[in-house]
């Protein structure tokens, strides 16, 4: 990428700006750096700081793979208690998606009584053995 010089001078910035496609001031940071590290890549250990450590995020996912139902409101509610710091939900949310977990909203089903189920299997029973000729000549129906 840049010639590795130095003295660096303002023209040797403006060629180093035309072959990377950057602006010159920050070629110019990236020397410096280079010049007082020896590397071009950041520095490890910017930004912020993770909240959670391996191990909650572990437990995280070994509640998720038990009960793959659970909130993450009351996973980060528990998550709280044990660490003794705030979790937020969100921050559940992410350590379940970068896991490769995919949340889903689980479908609604009617409710069916037991005196209704017992009727239906009543039903099944007793038209298990019928032939095709007296099940084409059913209508059923939802609302009738």
């Amino acid at each position: 990428m840049l010639p590795m010089v130095q003295s660096v001078d303002e023209s040797s910035v403006m060629k180093g700006t035309k072959i990377v496609g950057r602006s010159h001031t920050c070629v110019q940071k990236i020397i410096g750096k280079f010049k007082s590290d020896g590397l071009i890549e950041n520095k490890s250990g910017r930004g912020r700081k993770h909240i959670l450590s391996d191990v909650a995020k572990r437990k995280i996912l070994k509640d998720i793979k038990i009960d793959p139902k659970v909130s993450a409101v009351k996973l980060a509610a528990e998550t709280s208690q044990i660490i003794v710091r705030s979790v937020s939900a969100g921050t559940v949310q992410n350590v379940i998606r970068l896991a490769g977990y995919k949340s889903r909203v689980v479908r609604k089903k009617p409710f069916i009584s037991l005196q209704n189920q017992k009727k239906r299997l009543e039903f099944a029973k007793t038209h298990q053995l019928k032939t095709n000729s007296f099940l084409n000549k059913v209508i059923f129906s939802d609302e009738s």
